[in-house]
C-alpha cells in the first residue's frame, strides 16, 4: 500500500466580496458572494449564491494547467448552475511556485494520498468551506480539467468520507502516473491497466475504511491531442471496476464494462455518445460522455476561452444533474 503519495488579494484583506457577479456570457449573474480566502499556503475563491443555505450542497472544481482558478470560473460558467440549483462552488488555486505551468501535481504520490500535499489542501479547503457554512456534508462533490481532471480520481479514492461523486473532464485515470515523464506518457498513450487501477483504488479506500461507492461521470472529446482519448476510456473503466468492489466487497461484475444504457446526440456543434453503467438497483454509478470531434476544452464553456468547447454539450448542468442523484451515506 502507498502511503509516500498569491498574493496581492491577501495584503488588502483576505477576502473580497463581490455582488451581481457578470456572468460568462457578459450577462449580470444572480447576486452573490464570491470571496477569496487562503487556506495553508494556497488561494480559493467561494462563490455562495443567494440561493443557496444551510444544508446546500459544495461542487470543489479544479482547473487546468497554465489556467487560473478565476479563470477557470469564467471559463466553465458553473456560477450560473450554482445560481439555478442552489449550492456553494470553491476554485482552488494552484500557483507556478509549486508547478511552473500551474498544473496540479496529480503524478506525485506525495500530492495524491490522503494527508499529503495538494490532495490534503483541497481537502481541508472543502472542508473549511463546509463548516463556515453548514453545508450539506453528504452532498459535496469535485470536478475539473485536465491536470485538475486528473486530481479527481485520487481525491474520491484517498477521500471517500468527504466527497460524495466527481467529475473527470478532459483527464485521466487513478493513479495514472508517478512522475512528471511518466505522466507524459500516459497523457499521450494512456496509464497503466485500468482494471488494476480500480482494484487500487479500491484498496486505498479500504485501508482506510470507507469503502463508499464513488459515482463518477467522464468527459472527453475524441480530437484531445492533449490527453488521448483512451484516457477516458480508461478512467471509465477505473470508476466500473472500483464500485464494482465498492458495491459488494467482491470482483464480481457486479457493476461491469457493459453500458446498460447508450444514448446518441447532438449539441449545437458535436455529436456525443453516453454511456452510463449502473448497480444491481439500475442507479448510474458510472457516465462516460465522448465528444466526437472535440478537443482538449470544456465542453460548453463559454465562448472565447482558451480551453473551452461552447458548442459542446453542456457538462457543467450534466455534471450538476449527475451529482445530484448521489450522497455519500448512500
Amino acid at each position: 500500500m502507498k502511503l509516500d503519495r498569491r498574493t496581492f488579494l491577501r495584503s488588502i484583506s483576505g477576502t473580497i466580496a463581490t455582488t451581481g457577479i457578470i456572468g460568462s456570457g457578459g450577462t449580470a449573474a444572480a447576486a452573490g458572494s464570491y470571496t477569496n480566502h487562503y487556506y495553508s499556503g494556497f488561494d480559493y475563491w467561494k462563490y455562495v449564491p443567494d440561493s443557496a443555505g444551510t444544508d446546500s450542497p459544495l461542487v470543489v472544481m479544479l482547473h487546468g494547467c497554465t489556467q487560473d482558478a478565476d479563470e477557470f470560473r469564467v471559463e466553465t460558467g458553473m456560477n450560473e448552475v450554482a445560481d439555478r440549483e442552489g449550492f456553494v462552488v470553491i476554485y482552488p488555486d494552484q500557483y507556478n511556485a509549486r508547478n511552473s505551468e500551474q498544473c496540479w501535481n496529480w503524478f506525485y504520490d506525495s500530492n495524491t494520498t490522503r494527508e499529503n500535499g495538494e490532495a490534503a489542501v483541497i481537502a481541508g479547503m472543502t472542508q473549511e468551506t463546509i463548516d463556515a457554512h453548514d453545508l450539506d456534508e453528504e452532498r459535496v462533490y469535485v470536478a475539473g480539467l485536465s491536470a485538475g481532471g486528473a486530481m479527481v480520481p485520487n481525491l474520491l479514492a484517498e477521500y471517500a468520507d468527504i466527497f460524495a461523486a466527481g467529475g473527470i473532464h478532459s483527464a485521466l485515470e487513478y493513479d495514472a502516473a508517478d512522475s512528471a515523464s511518466g505522466a507524459t506518457v500516459a497523457m499521450d498513450y494512456g496509464g497503466p491497466d485500468p482494471y488494476e487501477k480500480g482494484i487500487d483504488a479500491y484498496d486505498a479506500m479500504e485501508y482506510y475504511g470507507i469503502t463508499s461507492r464513488l459515482p463518477t461521470i467522464v468527459f472527453h472529446g475524441t480530437a484531445d491531442r492533449t490527453v488521448a482519448p483512451i484516457n477516458g476510456d480508461q478512467a471509465t473503466i477505473q470508476a466500473i471496476q472500483t464500485n464494482d468492489l465498492a458495491s459488494d466487497g467482491r470482483n464480481d461484475d457486479n457493476v461491469d464494462t457493459t453500458a446498460d444504457s447508450v444514448t446518441n446526440g447532438q449539441s449545437e456543434s458535436f455529436s456525443y455518445t453516453v454511456s452510463e453503467y449502473h448497480d444491481e438497483s439500475g442507479n448510474s454509478l458510472v457516465e462516460y460522455w465522448e465528444i466526437d470531434g472535440m478537443g482538449h476544452a470544456w465542453s460548453g464553456g463559454t465562448v472565447g476561452g482558451e480551453y473551452t468547447a461552447p458548442g459542446g454539450p453542456d457538462a457543467n448542468q450534466r455534471m450538476w444533474e449527475f451529482f445530484a442523484q448521489h450522497t455519500r451515506s448512500e
